[in-house]
């Protein structure tokens, strides 16, 4: 006998980072806002889905959910999964296929998602076919443009004792000596065997991103994130020629026709899909799936929903770590996943694990 979703609710939260601010080259981050989707189901099941956002504004996908999304699915099968995210993104079609528009269809798809892996009574990762036991996370908590040098070091010293064996730091300071500096004492710091891996957040002009993206090399530089401006494929496709250190790109990618064209012009080696921005945990698949005919490897940009992409990542043959960063929000999280000797503990609950404690989020709701 199949389900019916009977109804759509939704709600909003703004959560602040506790005594941390965050900065990079494009934003400073003091809260970090969140949409609950939930799918209540004429049976005794019902889904939780979620997306979020480091600036206000996720009111508006929120809009979407309620008013061009909820219509299409009350009396829907929720097994039709992807004939309703196919109505949704063609609702959509003169407000925004992208943004908050595609962030509001992903909230649906993983609560979606979530009643399928309840029905079958296994997590997202047994659900899908498992590659592997464990997952293998790189630490993204660290490395702030706004700590000093002596910080920096600090921080990332502190990471390796903790059983970290990587670690990224930010570059985009206005003078790219200052970056290279930081590089080099980092590597210092650390040693030849913890992998750095460096995220620009997209601050350099192309011939910024030639010049010293060329000097990474020097210090073993894992991959360099985001160097430029995402949406030109064209000038990431002439950086990964003129230099050595592996360019990865994917936080700002919200389609799979986008990453295909990357991969196309062999712009981009380190592929970092993230569900929450593609349409929902389907056409990350798909993207994993391009990445892996290309030859590329797959490592999720993931800051605050650890839970659905570790699972992906143990899924995914390809996919070689997952970023660790945001801990302090682990508390709002049923059943969160941690981070002991450098990887992650896997889930055993059914579902995909999107939701919210309701106790130490409804301090934070705002609507």
């Amino acid at each position: 006998m199949s389900l019916k979703i009977r109804n759509i609710q939704t709600s909003l939260y703004r959560v602040p980072l506790g005594q941390r601010t965050i900065t990079d080259s494009q934003s400073t981050v003091e809260a970090v806002e969140f949409l609950q989707v939930k799918l209540d189901t004429d049976g005794d099941l019902t889904g939780y889905g979620m997306n979020w956002s480091y600036t206000p504004g996720l009111r508006a996908a929120q809009v979407m959910v309620d008013e061009n999304y909820a219509p299409l699915l009350v009396g829907q099968d929720p097994v039709l999964r992807k004939e309703l995210v196919r109505r949704m993104l063609l609702s959509n079609h003169f407000v925004g296929r992208v943004g908050a528009a595609r962030v509001g269809v992903a909230a649906v798809e993983f609560a979606l998602w979530d009643l399928a892996c309840k029905a079958a009574n296994k997590p997202l990762w047994r659900y899908l076919g498992a590659a592997r036991e464990r997952v293998k996370a790189y630490s993204t908590d660290g490395g702030w443009l706004t700590w000093s040098k002596d910080e920096l070091v600090d921080d990332v010293k502190r990471l390796v004792a903790r059983g970290f064996d990587a670690v990224k730091m930010k570059l985009g300071r206005p003078d790219p000596r200052e970056d290279l500096d930081r590089v080099a004492a980092v590597r210092k710091a650390v040693g030849p065997h913890v992998r750095v891996m460096t995220d620009v957040n997209c601050a350099w002009p192309l011939a910024t991103a030639r010049q010293w993206g060329a000097k990474l090399a020097d210090f073993d530089v894992a991959w360099l994130e985001e160097p430029m401006n995402p949406d030109d494929v064209r000038a990431h496709g002439e950086l990964a020629r003129s230099i050595t250190t592996p360019i990865a790109v994917g936080e700002t990618l919200y389609t799979k026709q986008v990453f295909r064209d990357y991969l196309e012009q062999g712009a981009v080696a380190i592929v970092q899909a993230d569900a929450t921005k593609l349409a929902g945990i389907d056409e990350w698949l798909e993207v994993a799936a391009l990445a892996a005919a290309f030859g590329a490897q797959v490592v999720p940009h993931t800051n605050v929903q650890q839970k659905l992409h570790v699972q992906l990542a143990a899924a995914t043959p390809g996919c070689i770590l997952v970023e660790n960063c945001y801990e302090s929000l682990n508390e709002i999280w049923e059943e969160p996943v941690f981070v002991k000797d450098g990887w992650y503990t896997l889930p055993e609950a059914p579902g995909v694990g999107l939701e919210l404690r309701r106790a130490a989020v409804e301090k934070h709701r705002i609507g």
